[in-house]
């Protein structure tokens, strides 16, 4: 018990809040956070995670976005072009605006690579217990063909995006409807 108190006072001590509660309240914090269009990272229990995208990830939500589950030649790709496993299991596929290259898992998961390093990359797929929720994300995908955001900054919307997810470390994203 004194080694998480430590490990909670360490992480306030950067800026973190750590919050404990239950499953229902953890899920309307999330739910409230996606809503409000603020952006926010969660660190939450694995049943957490799959509570909140068995609420967020419904059918007609991942036929609405073109969210699918990744191809078994794009889970190859990534495994043996990125060095990663298990590290996404479903994505949506956009079309960059500017060259038409087409914008997925693997483009995502490079470009994080790109900008976080593979160090922080791999803690996050390291996670044992947790998993991480990123809720309004900020980032924009870039195209790595040209270089360009891929959606047109001109024309999104607060829904446009990539959005991706899996029942293991890295949880996902969410966005308001």
């Amino acid at each position: 018990m004194e080694n998480r108190i430590a490990a909670v006072d360490a992480l306030v001590d950067n800026a973190t809040c750590v919050v404990s509660a239950s499953d229902a309240v953890i899920l309307e914090i999330v739910a409230k956070a996606v809503h409000s269009g603020m952006s926010a990272t969660f660190y939450v229990s694995r049943s957490q995670a799959s509570a909140i995208n068995a609420w967020y990830w419904r059918p007609e939500l991942r036929k609405r976005l073109c969210v699918e589950d990744l191809s078994p030649e794009e889970l190859s790709r990534i495994e043996v072009e990125l060095d990663l496993k298990d590290a996404i299991q479903f994505a949506n596929r956009i079309p960059c605006h500017k060259c038409g290259h087409v914008y997925g898992a693997f483009e995502f998961l490079q470009q994080g690579l790109s900008e976080h390093g593979r160090a922080a990359v791999e803690a996050v797929l390291g996670m044992k217990n947790a998993s991480l929720i990123r809720v309004n994300p900020s980032e924009v995908p870039v195209c790595p063909n040209c270089g360009e955001d891929v959606i047109d900054p001109t024309q999104r919307r607060p829904i446009d995006g990539h959005y991706y997810g899996s029942t293991g470390p890295y949880g996902g994203c969410c966005r308001p409807e």
